[in-house]
Formats: structure tokens, C-alpha cells, sequence
């Protein structure tokens, strides 16, 4: 950390490390691995503990504002990237919360009740993937989830019962936080 004349905050230099779609094409989990343990490294010398990380959304829409933090177009890709990057994290102490649960692809609007339609199939196989697996997949103690602004259909994702309850917490065994994304 390093304080500035007159300014009465602190700046943080930290590691400008790739964005998620280049370390999604090494499909190299122990170097994911080795990834998460990087920045939780990092994250304790600023004293932090929270990482509001990886995002798991896959591809949908290559106009997605979020593409460059969201692995692939591959959800089977995705999720077990993702889960090598958190376990890693989570050997030092890191809280992870994978984001943006879930169909975000497009930053334009989403806080206006923006609407995702999609098949129950297609959330399972392809858009849901990604945070099944590493929910599945995590071998720490502690993991959080955070909630998209978007909705599927017409129900915020954050109250919709069957994706938050059901699906997340009944099926796949989460028992984590899920935090919204400032959403009012």
C-alpha cells in the first residue's frame, strides 16, 4: 500500500492477471489451481478475504459486457476451471462468491427488469452447468453465491424459488450465502 500527499485514502497495486477466457484455453486445472492460490496470496497481504469471483456465466451473447471475466461458451469448461480456481482460494482462507447466478449476458439495462427466456434443458445442460460443477466440486468449507440482476422469465433470479431453492440449495447440495449484486 502506498499513501499519497493530501489524500486520505490508501491505493492497492495488485497483479494484472489474465482475464478469464485465456486462462479457460490452458483447460489446465492445476494451473487454476495454482491461479486461486495466487490471489488469495495477494488478497492477504491487502487483508482481504473475500473474493466476488469467478464468474461462471458462459458465452451466450458475444456482446455480453461481462465476456472477458466468463470462461467459455463451454459450460463443462467453465465449471471446472472455475471449481480449480476457488479450491485453490480456498487453501488460504478465501471465500469465494460465483457470480453472476445466473443467465447474465448482457450489461445493457440489467437493472430494468431485464428479461432472459430459456428452456428448463437449456439452463441445465448449458447456463447452469458452470455453477453446478463447481458447487460439486468444491473441496473447501466455505463458499458463496451472487445473484444476477437479470430475470428468467418474468421472476428476479434472486426470488425465484426453483433456481435458488430447488435447484441451488435442494439439488446440488449448496450451503453457502447468496448475496445479491446491489440489487434494490
Amino acid at each position: 500500500r502506498e499513501e499519497h500527499e493530501g489524500a486520505d485514502q490508501y491505493y492497492q497495486y495488485c497483479t494484472a492477471f489474465p482475464v478469464g477466457t485465456v486462462m479457460a484455453q490452458t483447460w489446465n486445472r492445476d494451473l487454476m489451481q495454482r491461479f486461486g492460490e495466487a490471489v488469495a496470496l495477494e488478497m492477504e497481504a491487502f487483508h482481504v478475504n473475500l473474493w466476488l469471483a469467478p464468474g461462471l456465466n458462459i458465452h451466450r451473447n458475444p456482446l455480453c459486457g461481462r465476456n472477458f471475466e466468463y470462461y467459455s461458451e463451454d459450460g463443462v469448461l467453465g465449471g471446472y476451471i472455475g471449481a480449480a480456481e476457488i479450491n485453490g482460494a480456498a487453501t488460504k482462507g478465501v471465500y469465494a462468491y460465483l457470480k453472476h447466478f445466473a443467465l447474465n449476458d448482457q450489461e445493457i439495462n440489467t437493472r430494468e427488469m431485464l428479461c432472459t427466456w430459456t428452456t428448463e434443458q437449456a439452463m441445465r445442460e448449458i447456463y447452469l452447468k458452470p455453477f453446478e460443477l463447481a458447487i460439486k466440486n468444491f473441496e473447501g468449507t466455505s463458499i458463496g453465491v451472487m445473484v444476477a440482476f437479470n430475470f428468467v422469465g418474468t421472476t428476479w433470479v434472486g426470488a425465484s424459488k426453483p433456481l435458488m431453492t430447488e435447484v441451488l440449495r435442494d439439488e446440488w447440495g449448496f450451503r453457502g450465502a447468496a448475496i445479491t449484486d446491489y440489487f434494490g
